[in-house]
């Protein structure tokens, strides 16, 4: 008789060994697995950008204006509500791209102008800095004339680019808004009764349309805040930056300063030292008030994801997706963390990134998205 057959305890451990070895063999594959797919799915984002940005437009744009559609749709037939929701939105982009529209046009005309002028206000800074001794300044280098022409052509570049996409995604969107409550059913209908996944994507797409309704109120206070102020100081196409600074803050961080930089020089331009610095001021003072004082109000009810997270999803969604990432990546960033938090494995990436499972399956009452 051998001496396995003598010793059962030594062959249920050898057993055991075994299965632990390929259990852990099998993690590893599946890892690798899991990040060979991210990879692939991260290259073909990036090579196929723009077809997928037309496409994740329309699906935020769909699930803003799901509200206005739900309550056309209580008193309309299903196609007029759908007519009605398109006719709101062609007047709106409409009116705000005929309004950047004339008032880019007019500044394309008077470029040349401010060019110059800010040229002489760089000369006459110049000479004060000798006269008080620091003549190894190179306000050249700070300030560039070029800083107008650099930015009329980037507002110019991103406008075109949305417009060029405009009638497809609105015509995504519509089609989203008639079927998406069609496709809902028939998913809760292809799975059980009490399956999560289902219902947070249902509640991850209401938080998206609180967030950004609640951003949007922000955004449009700092907008006629900005426009009042630009007033106030005389700067030219006054209504041009509030539109832009609607626009761009919802660009976490950066898209303030990106909005009103040009009308900034612009005073610079204009009038000099002192107004510019009075910009910048009434700029940073309307920024503390919308952010820390009306945005904490209004979004408490709102979706708790880290400032950290949020600085770096811009990040990464622009590297991948171009400008488009920079406004979808606030949602984009919360579809992920819904997805992380659906799967035990990837749960504690959704902790990290703020998102437990209380948060992403039902609106947080008490939770914040700190922005700016």
């Amino acid at each position: 008789m051998n001496e396995s057959t003598n010793n059962p305890a030594s062959d249920r451990t050898g057993i055991g060994e075994a299965v632990t070895t390929a259990l852990r063999q099998i993690s590893f594959l599946r890892v690798m697995l899991v990040l060979a797919a991210t990879v692939v799915v991260l290259v073909g984002m990036r090579l196929g950008a723009p077809v997928l940005n037309p496409i994740l437009f329309a699906v935020v744009l769909a699930l803003l204006c799901s509200p206005v559609y739900s309550w056309l749709l209580r008193r309309l037939p299903t196609g007029l509500a759908l007519v009605v929701t398109l006719v709101i939105l062609l007047i709106l982009f409409v009116g705000l791209f005929f309004i950047l529209g004339a008032s880019i046009a007019r500044f394309t005309e008077r470029v040349g102008f401010y060019t110059s002028q800010l040229n002489g206000q760089v000369n006459s800074l110049e000479t004060l800095l000798e006269s008080l001794g620091l003549s190894n300044v190179n306000l050249q280098d700070v300030v560039k004339p070029s800083a107008l022409a650099d930015a009329l052509s980037a507002v110019l570049s991103g406008i075109s680019a949305f417009l060029s996409n405009l009638f497809l995604i609105l015509f995504i969107m519509l089609f989203l808004l008639g079927e998406g409550p069609d496709m809902m059913n028939r998913l809760r209908a292809s799975v059980s009764e009490d399956n999560q996944q289902v219902g947070r994507l249902t509640s991850v797409g209401q938080n998206i349309v609180l967030q950004y309704g609640l951003r949007a109120i922000v955004n449009l206070v700092t907008g006629a805040g900005v426009t009042i102020l630009f007033l106030v100081l005389g700067v030219d196409f006054a209504l041009m930056w509030g539109i832009l600074t609607f626009f761009l803050s919802f660009v976490p961080y950066i898209g303030l300063v990106l909005a009103v930089t040009p009308g900034v020089v612009l005073a610079l331009a204009e009038f000099g030292v002192t107004r510019a610095v009075l910009a910048i001021v009434g700029v940073v003072v309307i920024n503390i008030l919308a952010e820390n004082v009306l945005s904490p109000m209004m979004m408490g009810r709102g979706l708790n994801i880290s400032p950290t997270v949020v600085f770096l999803s811009f990040i990464f969604w622009t590297w991948l997706l171009g400008g488009a990432g920079a406004l979808l990546a606030l949602p984009l960033t919360l579809f992920v963390a819904v997805i992380f938090d659906t799967f035990p494995e990837t749960r504690w990436l959704a902790s990290v990134m703020g998102a437990s499972s209380s948060e992403t399956g039902t609106p947080a009452p008490d939770a914040e998205v700190e922005h700016t």
